[in-house]
């Protein structure tokens, strides 16, 4: 628990009182250490009811609150998380706040999550045979109680990964969301489908990063001072730069002949022509031409072109 601010004027010591408040609720909700150890595992359906609805009478006014309400939710109950957006939508907080808040609920998931995985996953190879067993009853179980409360569980080479479901905070959370966080949130659910053309088929991957450097490259223009504008730029350069450079899986240039991946050529064209105005497509432009001069072959320019470039937009669409 955040340690409580000194009262020196009318203000601050109107926000300190609620703090208190919302410190004395949260004592009601969740007794000391003591008493959870001898209560442990004798919570009643009636008393989860009870601590839920206390927690939705929080009418936190900013984040300070919200946070102090989440550093008392026990990390190890994935039921705490409806209990967070709970409190989430009957706060009384302004924009702002309410931006800042979806940062501290989005890093309170991932702690649960990370939580969740340390505790009773990692290295679970019983959990590991049921996923990998063609009778996939507790799997499934165990996928769907995750899915309910906003996480997507996914088995893939012998270990568990969570992550967050997007569209599941959107779902829970739009109502009370501004419109650049409900545009945030609907990005992270579009990505996570996967990029389709216009007949439903999966995009190259070239052409995935172009759709993705685009959709952030708008974000970003259009929602200069979000609160998240940091940590979308770092999406947004990690995108570009793989647009520019390749990937693991598909690398720019072909390893024995040097030359340059014909899906990326053409998807360079592309993107050019279809968005001119661009700055980053200017920057694939410049990135287009300097290939051409040598040939659509590897030369060590490329590696100094991506080293000079400046990949964060800095001027308006038009």
């Amino acid at each position: 628990m955040q340690d409580i601010p000194n009262c020196k004027t009318n203000t601050t010591k109107g926000y300190c009182l609620l703090l208190a408040v919302v410190l004395m609720l949260m004592t009601a909700c969740f007794p000391g250490q003591t008493e959870k150890q001898s209560t442990r595992g004798k919570s009643t359906e009636a008393s989860s009811r009870m601590d839920t609805f206390r927690l939705s009478q929080l009418n936190v006014p900013n984040n300070v609150a919200f946070g102090s309400v989440l550093d008392e939710l026990d990390k190890r109950d994935l039921r705490n998380i409806d209990r967070a957006i709970n409190v989430f939508n009957a706060c009384k907080a302004d924009s702002l706040s309410r931006d800042s808040m979806l940062i501290s609920f989005n890093e309170y998931l991932n702690a649960v999550m990370e939580e969740y995985y340390q505790g009773k996953l990692s290295g679970n190879r019983p959990l590991m045979d049921q996923f990998e067993s063609k009778e996939r009853s507790e799997a499934k179980k165990l996928t769907t109680e995750m899915a309910a409360h906003g996480i997507i569980l996914i088995y893939r080479d012998g270990d568990f990964y969570l992550e967050p479901n997007s569209s599941f905070i959107s779902a829970r959370l739009g109502g009370i969301l501004t419109t650049s966080s409900r545009n945030y949130l609907q990005i992270k659910t579009e990505l996570a489908k996967g990029m389709f053309d216009e007949k439903n088929q999966p995009l190259s991957v070239p052409d995935s990063l172009a759709r993705q450097v685009a959709i952030w490259e708008d974000f970003l223009v259009r929602n200069p001072g979000y609160v998240m504008k940091e940590e979308i730029q770092a999406q947004y350069i990690d995108v570009l730069a793989a647009y520019l450079s390749g990937t693991e899986q598909t690398p720019l240039f072909d390893p024995d002949t040097k030359i340059l991946n014909p899906d990326f050529k053409s998807s360079y064209l592309h993107y050019v022509e279809s968005h001119p105005a661009r700055e980053s497509a200017q920057t694939v432009k410049r990135f287009y031409e300097l290939l051409s001069a040598k040939g659509f072959k590897y030369d060590e320019s490329v590696d100094s072109f991506l080293t000079e470039v400046n990949f964060i937009p800095t001027q308006k669409l038009q």
